[in-house]
């Protein structure tokens, strides 16, 4: 990670960066993009890098397309330099680069007008208005559509400086407020906090640009589309299979489990889980549907005497007398076995 952040923020490359110049092509994005990501010992395929490059420039489109006002790019691009700089506490080299990029980015672009960052933005969205790859995190955050597009939000925080719709103001000839009509904005809106920090160090408030993996996510144990039409084909055939039921009976006798009732505060021998915690089983037990809950048939494992000769009894009808002849390797072993065949 530190061979490719000191080539990203080298000095020069950082030079010829803020050259004024046009954008970028798709093809020489996508060459200085493959050059830093091997910068380092680490090696990809095409493959890996191909979903990678799509995954950096879709993740990239959202942050820019999701922005509350146009300056708050800036936030965002400051937002990746901060997680950058997590990377390389230890290195203070490394991190001295990066702190003169982000002078650099303050200096030239913190006086810039609402509406060259407008333009900054605009050309930006161009650039990626023809891209729509589906990336399985937003799928999953339903941000995206199953056509690769994304899902604007009709509620949160709106951009500093704004109030929340709602009010319409009318104003005479004078400039003098006349009338006010509030109206519905149909979405759930709140006023902003503050604004975001523009220094070296702060607190950015907007979290586009932060690591979108560190959100920690309910455990889905909700049904897919296939498992609503698996469970609504169940409906019509809710009753147990009774085959199924008689042959864990058939098991819980052979474990010698099944008649043979639990002691007073005896312990149990062993439970399955298969589920990652206690918690995640309980929502599912809670969301499960009614239809689809069965009655549990219990296999006590327990080691009582009773139990244990049950086994013993189990044990002796599964033992060989006829004792196999001695063999000196395991080849002769097989060409025996092979011969009684």
């Amino acid at each position: 990670m530190n061979d490719i952040i000191t080539t990203m923020f080298n000095k020069k490359f950082m030079e010829e960066l803020f050259k004024p110049q046009e954008l970028y092509s798709k093809k020489a994005l996508r060459t200085v993009y493959d050059r830093l990501a091997h910068a380092s010992i680490m090696r990809l395929n095409q493959a890996s890098m191909d979903k990678l490059y799509d995954l950096m420039t879709m993740a990239f489109k959202y942050q820019v397309l999701l922005c509350p006002r146009p300056k708050d790019i800036l936030l965002v691009t400051f937002n990746h330099l901060d997680a950058i700089k997590d990377f390389i506490r230890d290195s203070p080299n490394i991190l001295n680069q990066v702190d003169e990029t982000f002078r650099q980015l303050i200096d030239m672009y913190s006086c810039l007008s609402a509406g060259e960052f407008q333009l900054i933005r605009q050309t930006l969205l161009i650039f990626f208005q023809d891209m729509h790859i589906r990336v399985s995190i937003f799928l999953k955050d339903k941000v995206q559509n199953s056509n690769g597009r994304f899902v604007l939000p009709i509620s949160g925080p709106v951009p500093w400086g704004t109030e929340v719709p709602g009010l319409i103001r009318m104003f005479n000839c004078n400039g003098d407020e006349v009338k006010r009509v509030e109206f519905t904005n149909g979405g759930n809106y709140i006023s902003p906090q503050r604004e975001g920090s523009f220094d070296l160090y702060g607190d950015r408030v907007l979290k586009l640009g932060t690591n979108m993996y560190s959100v920690s996510r309910p455990v889905e144990t909700h049904m897919s589309g296939a498992s609503k039409n698996l469970a609504s084909h169940t409906k019509e055939n809710a009753a147990p299979n009774p085959l199924a039921k008689e042959e864990l009976n058939f098991l819980a006798r052979l474990m010698g489990g099944l008649q043979i009732q639990k002691p007073n505060g005896s312990e149990p021998g062993f439970q399955l889980n298969l589920f990652t915690t206690d918690e995640e089983e309980e929502y599912a037990a809670l969301t499960r549907p009614e239809e689809l809950s069965y009655k549990v048939i219990n296999i006590q494992a327990t080691q009582d005497q009773q139990q244990n000769e049950e086994l013993a009894r189990i044990m002796g009808e599964f033992e060989v007398t006829d004792q196999p002849s001695q063999s000196t390797s395991k080849g002769d072993d097989l060409l025996a076995m092979m011969d009684e065949l």
